[in-house]
């Protein structure tokens, strides 16, 4: 029967309000409200709330209580708007809660403050106890004039109406019907029911005296035929994902991931033994990383979740089982990268750490196991990120070395496995960042380089690899950022065109894929950076333009993952850059404190702060320059001020570009002795990044500044010579 919704105007026919304290309670009337069927002589009755429905479905009730946040969210709104009535779970617990409150209140608001049932859970097992109900359910009743307060309740108690009687009052409540009359159309299906039954097992006894004949006969067919689809699904979630898998395009993994879904959907769960349980988390896996790369990281979250309650229960079966260790690790490996992705430190590092823990002993099972041993690698490799990400680079570069001197000795044995060389490419490229963070620039060009090599060899194998093509385009804009520091724009821009190339063709391929979008928007913003400084205007700005409008798609996806929220607020750097560099310094000193101000807003003790101080820095220093431009004397200042508040110690202070922004700083605040000190570290690095060298000749005000970074004057004028040579090929 086709299910109706409640009245046209709402979505819902319960908003269930409950304290997370007694999420069990809402979880389980959830559950007993959508899966109840109302009496078919009741079906089609008018009510206020429309004609009643075979099955009271959709009912609300998941949300995030946020307790750092001042108001209910857009969504939870949304959804009490859509309901059409409140169900409020009372109980010690939420009489606290001041988000049950404001929901109350919220729904009262709208007019409906008649629409609200209220469920009574545990007060311990003193029925003379007094009730608890929020305050607003409690100011309500008095208004109405209701001595005591306490608005009438259905209680879900053992000494009151019990869960059964509780339920069937709601339900009651929420239709407009009488208790009474739903109390006896339920006994009267109950009898109609049992008849049923009874009848049904007369018939049963005779049914099953023939089948057992059919069944013997026809097992063994039966046996057969679900090998054979087990081994075809062990195949697509196998070796066909292996073969899929470099390719890179979501669709088809999707609909391979799905297909074995499918069949398994088909099965039944107690009927499936260890292995099919096995291939079904594998399956769910495959769906949970398209999900991943399509930035639907909710969804996500989901199936691997699913998955690692059948891998774990599986371990627990057979403890020593290397194969159902190795599918645990993946699950747990998952769940605490999406957790990663959104800066989530307190949930990723516990994964990672027992994603560690099961590959040791997958190691400890069979030490010969080169797989294993590479899992074991990945493991300590993720270790490594984090520690990286919470600027513990010492500690991230031991990680890092060891894995590579790992990596080179297996990629020696098998030079033309993928995943092998690969593995060699990733430590060079970790290693990389550590030493462009700790000023050591030649050494990380030298390290990308290396890795370069390996995924143009990789592609050169296979023209199809997608993996590779995006793991390139990756290191070529890494490569091109540091060359660009040292002041080779030409060749910075030849990095920039290819890693460009190679993110447009990807994001051709598949635009779904988060990932390369990603990859799309930090090529196009690192290229239309090199244009500006080459004052190719209009390139230059249509590409930042574009890169803005992936990047807000990006953020869309889901607003929680950090990462996405940096990079979109770098392109508003590249654009507030360029109208300081083409002579609107007033819109550029706007849009440079608007990113300074939604910076500000981000949250703070994740991962990725110190990424987050890069870009309030950078803004900064574009709200010193603008600010001086346009004769915003005051505002330049402070804002000087407080790059040397942000970058007084910490990782922060040690990467090149910031380093650059504390000399800015001190030169234009005219405290020479220490801005000349930070100019000389900067000149024996050789860091000469245009945008610095020519601010710095601006803000300075003196020629001794300038003169203690060498060749930086020079520098600067070869950059005004450049201007209008290089020109724009579009294709």
């Amino acid at each position: 029967m086709t299910q109706r919704q409640p009245a046209s105007e709402f979505r819902y026919w319960a908003f269930i309000s409950y304290s997370h304290k007694d999420k069990s309670w809402g979880r389980w009337l959830h559950k007993a409200l959508e899966t109840y069927r109302v009496p078919k002589r009741l079906q089609g009755m008018p009510t206020a709330a429309g004609r009643v429905p075979a099955r009271l479905t959709p009912i609300f009730r998941d949300r995030d209580e946020l307790p750092t946040a001042s108001n209910l969210g857009t969504a939870i709104e949304e959804a009490l708007r859509q309901s059409w009535c409140l169900i409020v779970i009372c109980s010690p617990d939420a009489a606290q809660s001041r988000w049950v409150n404001e929901e109350v209140l919220a729904f009262q608001r709208l007019g409906r403050g008649n629409r609200i049932h209220c469920l009574i859970v545990d007060s311990g097992d003193d029925a003379a106890a007094p009730l608890a109900f929020p305050p607003a359910l409690g100011e309500r009743e008095e208004a109405e004039g209701n001595r005591s307060g306490e608005p009438i309740a259905a209680d879900a108690r053992r000494f009151g109406d019990g869960r059964t009687g509780a339920k069937l009052k709601l339900i009651a409540g929420i239709l407009g019907i009488g208790y009474d009359t739903l109390v006896q159309r339920e006994q009267q299906r109950r009898h109609r029911n049992l008849l049923a039954v009874t009848c049904a097992s007369l018939a049963l006894v005779v049914v099953l005296a023939a089948a057992t004949v059919i069944a013997i006969t026809s097992r063994r067919d039966a046996v057969d035929q679900r090998t054979h689809a087990e081994s075809l699904v062990e195949f697509m979630i196998g070796d066909l994902r292996k073969k899929l898998e470099p390719d890179g395009k979501l669709a088809t993994l999707d609909a391979v991931g799905k297909e074995a879904l499918a069949y398994y959907a088909s099965q039944k769960s107690q009927d499936l033994d260890a292995d099919g349980l096995a291939r079904r988390a594998r399956a769910l896996h495959m769906i949970g990383e398209v999900y991943d790369l399509r930035g639907e990281l909710d969804e996500a979250l989901k199936v691997f979740e699913q998955a690692a309650d059948s891998t774990a229960e599986l371990v627990a079966r057979e403890p020593d089982n290397g194969q159902r260790i190795f599918d645990h690790a993946q699950s747990v490996f998952w769940v605490g990268y999406i957790a990663y992705q959104r800066g989530n430190v307190t949930v990723a590092e516990p994964a990672f750490l027992e994603y560690k823990r099961l590959t040791e002993r997958l190691v400890a099972i069979d030490p010969s196991n080169d797989d294993w041993q590479a899992e074991l690698g990945y493991a300590n490799s993720n270790l490594g990120t984090l520690l990286y990400e919470q600027g513990r680079l010492d500690e991230a570069a031991n990680i890092y070395s060891s894995e590579l001197d790992t990596a080179k000795r297996m990629g020696q044995e098998d030079q033309e496995t993928y995943d092998r060389q690969v593995r060699i490419a990733q430590a060079y490229a970790r290693l990389a960042n550590i030493f462009y963070v700790q000023g050591r620039l030649r050494e990380s060009a030298d390290f990308r380089q290396s890795e370069g090599k390996i995924y143009e060899e990789a592609i050169r194998k296979n023209p199809n690899n997608n993996d590779a093509k995006e793991a390139l385009s990756i290191n070529q804009r890494s490569l091109g950022r540091i060359l660009l520091d040292l002041g080779d724009l030409t060749s910075a821009t030849v990095k920039f065109e290819r890693a460009e190339k190679l993110a447009a063709t990807l994001f051709a391929t598949d635009p779904d894929n988060a990932n390369w979008v990603d990859s799309a928007v930090a090529a196009q913003t690192s290229l239309a950076e090199a244009l500006t400084f080459a004052n190719q205007i209009h390139p230059a700005i249509g590409m930042s333009a574009n890169a803005r409008k992936l990047a807000e798609e990006l953020v869309a996806r889901d607003p929680t993952v950090t990462a996405w929220q940096l990079r979109w607020l770098n392109v508003l750097l590249l654009q507030a850059r360029q109208r300081l560099e083409f002579g609107s310094s007033d819109e550029a000193l706007r849009l440079a404190t608007d990113i300074v101000n939604r910076v500000d807003g981000l949250p703070q003790g994740k991962l990725r702060d110190w990424e987050r101080t890069n870009v309030l820095v950078q803004a900064l220093v574009l709200v010193g320059e603008a600010g001086a431009r346009s004769g915003e004397i005051t505002n330049a200042e402070m804002a000087w001020d407080r790059v040397l508040e942000v970058l007084d110690g910490g990782v922060e202070a040690q990467i090149p570009k910031n380093l650059a922004a504390r000399a800015l700083a001190l030169s234009a605040l005219g405290r020479g002795k220490r801005a000349i000190t930070a100019i000389e570290s900067l000149r024996k690095i050789g860091y000469r990044e245009y945008t610095y060298l020519e601010a710095l000749s601006q803000v300075a005000g003196t020629t001794s500044l300038m003169d203690s970074h060498s060749v930086g004057a020079s520098v600067v004028d070869s950059r005004h010579k450049m201007k209008g040579i290089r020109t724009w090929r579009t294709t």
